[in-house]
């Protein structure tokens, strides 16, 4: 009987782990100097664990142990010569700095953005078009400052807030940051201003913000947002609406931006103040005023029962278009739910922010890795099935790639062996089948 077709030399996270530059984690160990003081669990073997457990979906240090204990014979395809111990993984977590495993991140998301990007996408609508918002994460324990009202039992759950700025084209965050829940979405908005001149952003109404819009401007950066109710604004003209009938107006407005900054006085206004000189210098508060041109595109819904309205700094694509660019923004929606649905983002390894941080970040690059053997795989599986698929099979000897293009390829080649050696050593009780095995 021949052997299975899918067969690989490497267990399926193997296979995965190899997407990895290790001479690359490397050099960011250094750099991060992460590896200081380490005897046996160095960083390199420390994102292996992490990546199991966000693959597993251990819900515990002791199942992310344990199945390395289940597979020991499987170590050494991985790269590690080290079997994990609780105490150890739970030291790790904790005093690990995860700017190591945000860097990893980072350089797999330039390696592989290319890879993952649509080639067939508009290049108005796609190319080009970044996405931010926010996420929040519940955590049980107070140990980041939660969002919302206080419970009656006074008993308000801690949560951690994922800001993320997803490029459209390939559905990969390209900045990733976090803080406590109670943190505002709009101290996140400097990230837009590292985008390259030209790119379009678009985000809810969580992101209002005059001074940031003028910032964007500036830097020649287009953005498309939801205009709130109690917006203030001036209508300069009226541009000529376009031939769909679910645009409802198109109008240049203008508002006003207020934004306050602090400085130090001076040398030549500390000579001119009066009293002691103070021990720390004083300080004062300045406010800039100016005026924003926008421009304001009002849409009907889709029941055709009301309307809904669009601001944007941008007057060159048609009315359609800006429209089309904020529903867009509903794939980083469907970003969060993938991560949630498909990995362990209510169970945590850790009760440090370190550790919390440590685990997300291992979470997102198992979401990339998983991407790109999708893409390498022709997108035949959904990405729900193709977790699925490897959590099942993650110290199984297949090709995984091979797997997913053709599952039952496998199962066909099986049967046909088994017919051809019972052929060989009887032909004459070979019965002719009116159906084919699947």
């Amino acid at each position: 009987m021949s052997k299975d077709t899918n067969f690989s030399g490497h267990p399926v996270l193997s296979q995965i782990i190899k997407l990895i530059n290790r001479d690359k984690v490397n050099e960011l160990a250094t750099t991060t100097k992460v590896n200081r003081y380490v005897k046996s669990f160095d960083a390199f073997t420390h994102l292996v664990v992490m990546i199991y457990a966000a693959l597993s979906g251990a819900k515990s240090i002791r199942q992310v142990v344990e199945g390395f204990e289940a597979n020991v014979t499987r170590l050494n395809h991985l790269g590690i010569a080290y079997l994990v111990r609780r105490s150890t993984l739970s030291d790790a977590n904790k005093k690990r700095t995860s700017q190591f495993f945000g860097d990893v991140y980072n350089a797999l998301y330039e390696r592989y953005s290319p890879l993952l990007s649509d080639s067939k996408a508009s290049k108005a609508l796609q190319k080009g078009l970044y996405i931010l918002d926010s996420t929040t994460i519940s955590l049980f324990s107070q140990i980041l400052k939660g969002v919302g009202r206080t419970p009656k039992n006074n008993e308000k759950k801690g949560g951690i807030k994922a800001h993320t700025l997803l490029e459209a084209s390939c559905v990969l965050p390209s900045f990733v940051d976090y803080s406590a829940a109670a943190i505002h979405d709009h101290s996140r908005m400097n990230s837009i201003l590292s985008l390259p001149s030209g790119s379009f952003a678009t985000f809810d109404m969580g992101y209002v913000d005059y001074w940031m819009w003028k910032q964007f401007t500036d830097h020649d950066i287009f953005f498309v947002t939801r205009q709130k109710d109690k917006m203030s604004f001036t209508v300069i003209e009226n541009i000529t609406c376009s031939s769909d009938d679910d645009i409802v107006s198109d109008q240049k407005i203008s508002v006003v931006y207020r934004h306050t900054t602090e400085r130090e006085l001076t040398e030549e206004e500390m000579k001119h103040r009066r009293g002691r000189k103070p021990k720390k210098r004083p300080t004062v508060k300045q406010t800039e005023t100016g005026m924003l041109v926008l421009r304001r595109v009002v849409k009907k819904t889709d029941d055709k029962k009301g309307t809904i309205a669009f601001i944007t700094n941008n007057f060159s694509l048609s009315a359609s278009e800006i429209c089309e660019i904020y529903r867009r923004r509903w794939g980083i929606e469907c970003l969060f739910k993938r991560l949630k649905q498909n990995f362990p983002l209510k169970y945590f390894l850790g009760d440090s922010v370190n550790a919390i941080e440590i685990q997300i970040w291992s979470v997102m690059i198992a979401y990339l890795l998983t991407r790109v053997i999708s893409k390498e795989a022709k997108d035949k599986m959904s990405f729900s099935n193709l977790v699925c698929a490897i959590r099942l099979t993650m110290f199984s000897y297949i090709d995984i790639v091979a797997m997913v293009v053709d599952p039952l390829r496998a199962w066909r080649d099986l049967k046909e062996a088994q017919r051809k050696q019972a052929l060989a050593y009887n032909p004459k009780y070979i019965q002719l089948s009116l159906f084919d095995d699947l």
